[in-house]
Order: structure tokens, then C-alpha cells, then sequence
């Protein structure tokens, strides 16, 4: 048996080939008909001005304007063809009354060739809507925080508003256009371009291929500020009514602000100053709190870093009611200051006479909590030969009786109500 089928074994291998080969010859010869499926045409739309010129737009329903193509014909021809090859076209001329466009099929090479071409469906489906147009202010949105001791100061951008046009349902479910910048850890300042993006009421991204955009992003710059945290000075005008004082220093709702700037200049700002025209005591006997404005008492360039803050501040106006009380200084507690050498002093009484143990009753105004510990024994004067003689045009110091104003040393919020004198006795020195 093994004998029989390897006998003449290269003949019949050969009759095999020739006989494969006569096959091939056959089929070529007749080339017969055959069908291949094209997968993923895309329908290409034309005369689409025809429904722009009506004011209307479309959209395309369910992918219809993807297809699959069956194409039927012999051989040679079918082998021949690429998916590159198929055409679909959908003229928006023939729109019918349901909102359908026909698709139309075809091949760039051999097209009188096929027997057939066809696709999985034969229309694109569309919703037909009116075309809208609005135009919306551009928000401009930081992206994260700057670095450490800077805030975000103004953003600007090359463009301010956006034109939208599309398809009436979705342009009108539009309520605001964004660009975003990322400041996130800045120290400088920024400039970006960035991409206008929609929003619906829902906070939602509104895409839609119908809708068009005058400009796709605008270019922002962003300024990055300096802080820093400096003290307020209050100060006030005027005179309250007789008997009364202004407590100082005032006080308000904002001792301290935080400003910001650029750089150069926060570091020329110690304090920010309300000026004494804001707040006027002029003729009052009663505490009152002033509202003012910090927001004008801002130098050039530099502004508040938190933003929500308006600048108002409320400052506490404190008047108190002064007392009046009577001191009885001993006149041993006047001295003579800045004495030239060679020269000695004597205080003296008004008839001239000595002052051991006598005293100045001396009449002096001030707030209650001043007098606290306070009595004419503890009361100092001193009468000061240099600015006495300044004030007499640089007269110079001779033996003599001169009249000088005493310098009493009260304490802080106690004054006297009039200028006391004493006469001082000015003789030379001798050995």
C-alpha cells in the first residue's frame, strides 16, 4: 500500500500544481462577481448655505452621517477599490419635509464598473432649528492660590465678550462664558492665553457642534501682589467743649490692615494714617463713633488683600469730662535750670522775700483717673535761664530780680489752667 502512494510521487505532485494552476487561470478568466462591506463612511454634507440662508441650523440625529457601503461587481473591479474610494453625499438642496437628506454613493474610480453600491441606510437624520446668536461678557476665573504672603490682583484680558451662534435650544441653555487662569503657587506676574469654555445654569460644560464662537480663547495677564500687615494711626481735628478731652490714642474696629502691592512700594509703607480731617471733635461733650473710610487713606498702587473688606472702620471718639483740683507745691520744689557758672539763684516770694517754706497754690484741670496718687508735694517746677534768655532776643544774664514762667512736671492728662510766674534773684558767685 505505501508502495502504491509514493510511486511516481513527483508526477503527482506535479498534476496537482498543474491542476491548481489551470484553476486559478479559470476563475481569472470568468472573474465573478463579488460583494465587500466598506465599514465607517462619513456622509459628506454640501450646500449647507442652503438652510444657513433661512436662518437655520442642523444637527445630525443618531450618527446617520456614518454608514457602512456594500459595493457588488466582478472581481478585478472590487479588488481594486479602498474604503478612500467610497463617496456619500448628502445635498442639504433635497432636504425633505420629514428632515431627511438622501444619501448619495459613488466611487472615484470605476464607478460604471459595479453592479451595485449601497449603504446600511439610505438618508442622514436631522433636527432643523433656528439659528441664535448672543453675546456674553467674559468671566475671567483664578485656578488655585498664589504663594505664600501674595494675592491675586487684577485680571484682564485682550477681549471682553464672546458671540455665540448655534442651534436655538442649545445657545439658549448658555448663561455664562469662562477662561480660567492657574495662579496656583505664583509669585509673579502672569500672562496666558486660555480657552473660552460655556456653562449652563447647572454649572454644566455646554458643547454642541453647532455651536460656533467668534473667538476660541482670549489672552489674560494676572497681577500677583505682595502683602503685608501695617498698623493704623488715627488722628482727629478740633477742640471738644470746655471741659472736656479727647482719650487718646483712639481706638477702632481695625487697629491693623493687611495691604497689598507690588513689592517697591509696600516697602515704603509703615503705617497707613487717617488724616485729622476725618474725624472732627470740634464743640462735642460726648463720646460719638466715626465711620471712616480707610479705603481713601490708601496710597498709589496699593489696595486691601482681602477683597470683601470695604475699608469702612468704626473709631471709638472717647471725650471725658475734666476735673478741676487745687495743688499746693512747696516753693522748695522750684528750681533754676542751665544756670551759667559764676552765678547763683534764689526763688523769692512776691514782696521779694525769701520762700523757706512757703508754697505755690496752683489751679490745675485733668481727667479723674490722672489725679490718682497725685498732691502738690509731689509737684516739681523748673524755670529755664536759656529760654528765658532766648526769648528776650539773647539778652545776656546780669545780676538782677527777673520774672519767669514756671514749667510745672504734672502728669500725663493733667495740665494747670493759667501760666504761673515766680521772680528769681540772679547774683554773681562769690569766693
Amino acid at each position: 500500500m505505501k508502495n502504491k502512494l509514493t510511486y511516481n510521487l513527483g508526477l503527482k505532485l506535479l498534476s496537482v500544481f498543474i491542476a491548481f494552476a489551470l484553476w486559478l487561470i479559470v476563475v481569472n478568466y470568468d472573474d465573478p462577481t463579488i460583494s465587500n462591506t466598506y465599514s465607517g463612511i462619513q456622509v459628506e454634507i454640501i450646500n449647507q448655505d442652503a438652510l444657513n440662508d433661512q436662518g437655520k441650523v442642523y444637527e445630525i440625529l443618531n450618527n446617520t452621517d456614518i454608514i457602512n457601503v456594500t459595493v457588488t461587481g466582478p472581481r478585478s473591479v472590487i479588488d481594486s477599490l479602498r474604503k478612500e474610494n467610497i463617496r456619500a453625499i448628502a445635498d442639504m438642496q433635497e432636504l425633505t419635509l420629514m428632515d431627511t437628506v438622501g444619501i448619495q454613493l459613488s466611487t472615484d474610480k470605476n464607478f460604471d464598473q459595479l453592479d451595485t453600491i449601497k449603504g446600511d441606510h439610505i438618508a442622514v437624520e436631522l433636527n432643523i432649528e433656528n439659528l441664535r446668536s448672543s453675546h456674553f461678557p467674559i468671566n475671567l476665573v483664578q485656578n488655585g492660590q498664589p504663594a505664600e504672603g501674595y494675592i491675586v490682583g487684577d485680571i484682564a484680558s485682550n477681549q471682553n465678550t464672546v458671540r455665540v451662534s448655534g442651534a436655538e435650544s442649545v445657545v439658549s441653555s448658555v448663561v455664562r462664558a469662562e477662561c480660567t487662569v492657574n495662579v496656583n503657587g505664583r509669585s509673579s506676574d502672569i500672562t496666558t492665553s486660555s480657552e473660552i469654555r460655556l456653562y449652563d445654569s447647572n454649572n454644566q460644560l455646554v458643547e454642541h457642534p453647532s455651536l460656533q464662537l467668534n473667538i476660541s480663547s482670549v489672552n489674560i495677564t494676572a497681577e500677583i501682589l505682595l502683602t503685608k500687615e501695617v498698623p493704623v494711626i488715627y488722628q482727629y481735628s478740633g477742640i471738644p467743649l470746655d471741659g472736656y478731652v479727647v482719650e487718646e490714642p483712639l481706638t477702632a474696629d481695625y487697629e491693623t490692615v493687611v495691604i497689598a502691592g507690588k513689592t517697591n512700594v509696600l516697602e515704603g509703607i509703615p503705617f497707613i494714617e487717617v488724616p485729622a480731617t476725618a474725624i472732627n471733635v470740634m464743640d462735642k461733650d460726648e463720646s460719638y463713633i466715626e465711620s471712616v473710610d480707610l479705603g481713601r487713606c490708601l496710597p498709589d498702587g496699593v489696595r486691601f488683600a482681602d477683597p470683601s473688606f470695604d475699608g469702612m472702620s468704626a473709631v471709638n471718639v472717647n471725650l471725658i469730662k475734666l476735673v478741676m483740683r487745687s495743688l499746693n507745691v512747696p516753693v522748695n520744689n522750684l528750681s533754676v535750670i542751665n544756670l551759667p557758672d559764676g552765678y547763683q539763684a534764689e526763688v523769692l516770694l512776691g514782696d521779694g522775700e525769701g520762700t523757706q517754706n512757703a508754697t505755690l497754690h496752683i489751679i490745675t484741670e485733668g481727667v479723674t483717673e490722672a489725679y490718682e496718687g497725685v498732691n502738690g508735694v509731689g509737684v516739681h517746677g523748673t524755670m529755664d535761664i536759656s529760654s528765658y534768655l532766648d526769648q528776650e532776643d539773647g539778652h545776656k544774664l546780669t545780676p538782677g530780680t527777673y520774672r519767669m514762667e514756671i514749667i510745672f512736671n504734672l502728669p500725663e492728662g493733667i495740665k494747670t489752667t493759667t501760666t504761673y510766674y515766680a521772680d528769681v534773684r540772679i547774683t554773681e558767685e562769690t569766693d
